[in-house]
């Protein structure tokens, strides 16, 4: 795999990395690439599962619309994942399937999950030489334009992705908790 993504150095200098640090940047490029691809897999699974509660409150099951309000509704490219967020927690607060406690955190973890899912579509992974404890080394950083236009950066190592999954994690179960409230799962089905 051809080494492509940007490195900085603290010091400004003009100095290229050497093989070993180019070794770990590909490395360590290999696998933000395969989280990135289960990050955003995970976010679409969600985003399925939003779609059928969306479609279960407003479709009757023996209605013959459901095709009518997927392709015209849920998957029209003009309604956002913002959109079904906001639509799926004002159904369930109207149907009162969750407090006002769960329900507001359900809707911000969505909406972070909505943002994470835009950083890494459209982020670009860059490296950045750091220092610690007098020792230089490579961490990778996430680089995208967010929502007002402006410029942002987070670092992408450490437990940067195991926070992220326990967010995912604790979204679906709230979702899935919700499908079987609803019937649509058997109330046996397993939390994966």
């Amino acid at each position: 795999m051809p080494f492509h993504y940007q490195i900085k150095f603290l010091d400004k200098s003009k100095e290229s990395p050497n093989s070993e640090e180019l070794r770990i940047v590909n490395k360590q490029t290999e696998s933000l690439k395969f989280n990135r691809g289960n990050i955003l897999d995970y976010i679409i699974e969600i985003e399925l599962i939003i779609n059928i509660l969306i479609e279960n409150a407003m479709i009757h099951k023996k209605s013959k619309l459901w095709k009518v309000f997927r392709a015209n509704i849920l998957n029209n490219k003009s309604v956002t994942f913002k959109h079904k967020i906001d639509l799926l927690c004002a159904i369930i607060k109207e149907k009162k399937e969750l407090d006002g406690v769960n329900l507001s955190v359900l809707e911000k973890s969505l909406n972070s999950l909505r943002e994470e899912r835009n950083k890494w579509a459209h982020g670009v992974i860059h490296f950045k030489e750091e220092k610690e404890n007098k020792k230089l080394y490579l961490e990778p950083y996430l680089n995208w334009i967010n929502s007002n236009g402006k410029e942002n950066e987070i670092c992408v190592g450490g437990s940067y992705f195991s926070n992220l999954t326990d967010e995912l994690e604790a979204s679906r179960r709230i979702l899935v908790e919700l499908l079987k409230k609803r019937k649509i799962l058997s109330k046996n089905f397993p939390q994966i």
